[in-house]
């Protein structure tokens, strides 16, 4: 189960929201417009600190099991968020554990656990990352039932659209959002490489990566002329900046990378969080030798996708730039300078 940051909102934070939504009413918004988009900031700010952390990408309120894990990725890999944009989804696991608080309250239902499974709902909350004057609130229903999506801006209601399955409706996601959240102007170099890590990350692994929503002319591995870098350059940037999204944490590394060692014959050496932290050449060379296996299956990822200018592993220059990126990527996950001892080649 995962919560994902979500946090209490300040006593002085939750009487702003409802003050901004008293002076819409008196500025001629309807009321009840002005007090449900008040209402869809709050999930916004619950997680303030996660979003904060995660720009351009998309935070679970709570996630529990197997079907909100599968929903959750699914609606990762169709979301196509601008930059500088927020995502917040609400499963029917938080719907429920927020139903069973309230009526612990006396403020709600004291038959939670008998509301229909067909009745919960998923929903998704979009916004710009600096206010929420505009707020896009994605309704689904069921998973099979209509869905539907609903823009607000300032207090008031200014477009919707309806869907006849929350499958179509998800599909919509590459596209609505660009329509109201979509960067004014030239995209700034911050806005740019948000944009293409973001898209990466969650591209890595997915089984049909070519077809992920994704505009490439605004994509630095796609178009290196826009950080004035080369494709070498450009694809390697963009290694060290996704590789270690895998790694939360330096145990995380240790564990994958002795899963991957387990079967082995001859067996490899254990790696321990002691034995990286005291530079043991042996388990350094294990853990480096992990980092190579995600660099390589990253590559080859990207050689295979259509409008990168891959150069092959042989060109000039690829192992200086690998064994470079490497021993970053290893810093960041462990925290310390990769040892002169470990090789790559």
């Amino acid at each position: 189960m995962d919560s994902s940051g979500a946090g209490d909102i300040p006593q002085d934070l939750y009487e702003r929201i409802l003050e901004k939504a008293e002076e819409r009413k008196k500025s001629g918004c309807d009321p009840f417009v002005a007090d449900w988009q008040s209402i869809l900031e709050i999930p916004l700010w619950m997680v303030r600190d996660r979003l904060r952390d995660n720009p351009g990408r998309l935070v679970a309120l709570l996630i529990d099991g197997a079907e909100e894990t599968d929903f959750y990725m699914d609606l990762e890999e169709k979301l196509d968020l601008p930059p500088d944009t927020h995502a917040v989804l609400s499963t029917p696991s938080f719907s429920k554990t927020i139903a069973e608080a309230l009526s612990g309250e006396g403020l709600g239902s004291d038959k939670v656990e008998e509301v229909p499974e067909e009745e919960t709902a998923y929903l998704v909350i979009i916004s710009d990352c600096h206010d929420y004057e505009i707020i896009m609130h994605i309704s689904l229903p069921s998973l099979a039932g209509p869905a539907g999506i609903d823009v607000f801006e300032d207090g008031k209601h200014i477009a919707d659209y309806s869907y006849n399955t929350a499958e179509e409706c998800t599909e919509a996601l590459a596209k609505v959002p660009w329509i109201f959240f979509s960067p004014r102007g030239d995209w700034t170099r911050e806005q740019i490489v948000q944009y293409t890590e973001n898209w990466f990350s969650k591209a890595f692994g997915a089984p049909f990566m070519q077809s992920l929503p994704l505009h490439p002319e605004f994509s630095y591995v796609h178009h290196p002329e826009r950080l004035d870098l080369t494709a070498m350059e450009a694809v390697f940037r963009m290694l060290q900046a996704t590789v270690p999204f895998d790694y939360d944490s330096l145990g995380t590394a240790i564990e994958l990378t002795n899963d991957l060692n387990r079967d082995a014959d001859p067996p490899e050496v254990v790696v321990t969080e002691e034995g990286i932290l005291k530079d043991d050449p042996d388990q350094c060379q294990a853990l480096a030798a992990r980092i190579c296996v995600e660099m390589d299956q990253r590559l080859d990822d990207l050689q295979d996708l259509e409008g990168i200018a891959f150069s092959d592993r042989n060109a000039p220059g690829f192992r200086t730039i690998f064994d470079k990126t490497l021993r970053a990527i290893y810093e960041t996950v462990t925290g310390r300078a990769c040892p002169d001892s470990v090789k790559v080649w």
